[in-house]
């Protein structure tokens, strides 16, 4: 299992939102990274929080069996970080990378 450390920030969104995603440091290249959008009811309840995810990259590039390995607040964020996720592409491989592990951070900029 490789294990993947977050070494990168992104995404400052315009309402003053901050999504963090760490990009995945393995020998898989991401080559589309969309970042998560915050929540509204989050925001209007001002819920910051992180998800951690670990997944596989198929052959092709997809992300696949993504599973949630920590939520704080639980449930909250969970459905922002998967809608992301899918839309994740990485460089093709010759075989599935198995164990990525992600950590999303959501809290407010500033």
């Amino acid at each position: 299992m490789k294990i993947v450390k977050s070494v990168c920030v992104a995404a400052m969104l315009a309402s003053g939102l901050f999504v963090a995603p760490a990009m995945a440091m393995n020998d898989r290249e991401a080559v589309q990274v969309v970042a998560p959008e915050y929540p509204r009811g989050a925001e209007r309840r001002n819920l910051e929080g992180a998800v951690s995810v670990r997944y596989n990259v198929t052959p092709e590039g997809s992300v696949a069996d993504v599973e949630i390995v920590e939520a704080s607040p639980a449930g909250v964020f969970d459905r922002a970080v998967l809608r992301a996720l899918e839309q994740w592409q990485y460089a093709p491989a010759e075989e599935t990378t198995e164990g990525v592990e992600q950590v999303f951070n959501f809290a407010f900029a500033g």
